[in-house]
């Protein structure tokens, strides 16, 4: 069995949720709400996000030649890394979710609106359309991104004492982009 589609998909998308605004909301989750009702929530608005993001990936597979799958999720690689850089974060869920009174439901409907349509779920859709192995990037996204959150719930304050915002955001910039470029230099 080829594990290069969850490994890689785990890799990237947990690496493009760091220092994003699901990790913080996470975070800040965290600081107000039982810790395991945080990453229960967390873990259950991830797997859906990326359910809907493999199943959409996948029918483009399933229609469209490799080049072109490889083609666009080069593009989709660098046009994320540079939305990183340039990308301003605001904190419109709070004021979506703050009516809601169980903490499951808070947390799952602010992750769940904050995360629909964010790089990483479409990113979970590029790589599945490139890979065509639907269950493994499902696993490597739902793994990846709730690892990251697990770090942000349990550690993301110390994290953010010693590492700027800027410099995750650089990192996870580059790494985009050196990922679309080696996908590109790919292409058969």
């Amino acid at each position: 069995m080829n594990l290069w589609p969850l490994t890689i998909t785990l890799f990237i998308i947990g690496t493009a949720e760091l220092g994003d605004k699901t990790q913080l909301l996470t975070l800040s989750f965290s600081t107000k709400y039982p810790l395991w009702e945080v990453l229960g929530a967390v873990l259950a608005a991830t797997a859906s996000l990326m359910a809907l993001a493999v199943i959409f990936g996948d029918a483009v597979n399933y229609y469209i030649p490799s080049f072109y799958i490889q083609l666009l999720a080069g593009i989709v690689f660098i046009l994320f890394g540079i939305w990183t850089i340039f990308k301003k974060e605001k904190d419109e869920v709070a004021a979506q979710v703050k009516d809601n009174k169980n903490p499951f439901w808070i947390v799952f409907s602010g992750f769940f609106l904050a995360e629909l349509g964010d790089k990483t779920q479409l990113a979970t859709l590029a790589l599945t359309a490139k890979y065509g192995a639907p269950f493994q990037v499902w696993l490597g996204a739902t793994l990846g991104m709730f690892g990251i959150n697990i770090l942000a719930a349990v550690a993301g304050s110390w994290i953010k004492n010693i590492v700027s915002d800027q410099v995750i955001k650089w990192i996870g910039a580059g790494l985009f982009i050196i990922f679309g470029v080696v996908t590109l230099m790919a292409l058969r």
